[in-house]
């Protein structure tokens, strides 16, 4: 069975240092909660770029939130988002619900 790669984006200010922190923090809760990274694919970016991006998920702080509500992809809103649990626990749902639906 083929699934297709769930694409999430983290999202940050710049894009640069903090969304590779934010990355591998998307990175190790995924794993953490079991799933392969066939799977998924993490792409860091900017808030000025982040609707370019077209992603599946895209994972951010609340300050960034409200510039990527009217996407009609599930943005997931973390307050600390260089922790890993925090992430896991507002990602894993969201990412298993699209996992389910496109198997």
């Amino acid at each position: 069975m083929y699934i297709k790669v769930i694409k999430i984006a983290a999202v940050c200010g710049m894009g640069l240092g903090s969304g590779l922190l934010v990355r591998m923090g998307v990175e190790r809760a995924l794993k953490k909660a079991g799933y392969e990274e066939k799977y998924f694919s993490v792409e860091t970016t900017d808030i000025s770029t982040a609707k370019a991006v077209w992603p599946d998920i895209f994972v951010t702080s609340s300050e960034f939130a409200k510039q990527l509500q009217d996407q009609k992809v599930p943005v997931v809103v973390v307050k600390n988002l260089f922790d890993e649990k925090e992430i896991g626990t507002a990602l894993v749902p969201v990412f298993q619900k699209i996992l389910d639906e496109r198997s």
